[in-house]
């Protein structure tokens, strides 16, 4: 597959790319909704796409980005992200989540912007610390036996 080429822009996420993205194969307990309609500009999955169009992956906000249990906050917009995996490990995370932060800043009319980032998942902690996300707490989600833990940024 050839480099993605730069710059970065998110977009409407289409039919075909929510399938596109259901058949990533990706660690961990992820979710892909479909949808028919195109939701508010900060809420629901938002496709992130190279300049000759490649889907790179996909950024999310509002409720959908917010991991089980963690409640929305005031004045704040959560935001997840997700790059396919033919991208990830090919130096493409830090361009693409300065540009989810760029629209994430774009859509959040001032309000602070939240992550939550599994505990397994070094390369997406590394990501949001070096994207200016400041790391303000845990979250834990109980399901039975296992606990699934979250690290929550700020920015």
């Amino acid at each position: 597959m050839p480099d993605p080429a730069g710059p970065f822009r998110v977009d409407e996420l289409t039919i075909e790319d929510g399938l596109d993205i259901a058949m990533w194969r990706t660690p961990g307990p992820w979710a892909v909704e479909d949808a028919l309609t195109a939701p508010r500009a900060d809420e629901g999955y938002w496709a992130v796409r190279s300049a000759d169009e490649q889907l790179l992956g996909y950024c999310c906000f509002g409720e959908k980005a917010r991991p089980l249990g963690l409640a929305a906050a005031p004045n704040t917009l959560d935001v997840a992200l997700g790059i396919s995996p033919q991208n990830a490990g090919r130096g493409l995370s830090r361009e693409f989540a300065k540009t989810v932060i760029g629209h994430s800043r774009a859509v959040a009319d001032g309000r602070t912007l939240r992550c939550a980032v599994a505990s397994w998942n070094a390369r997406g902690r590394h990501t949001a610390e070096a994207s200016g996300f400041k790391l303000v707490g845990m979250h834990e989600v109980k399901g039975g036996r296992t606990v699934m833990s979250y690290y929550v940024y700020e920015m």
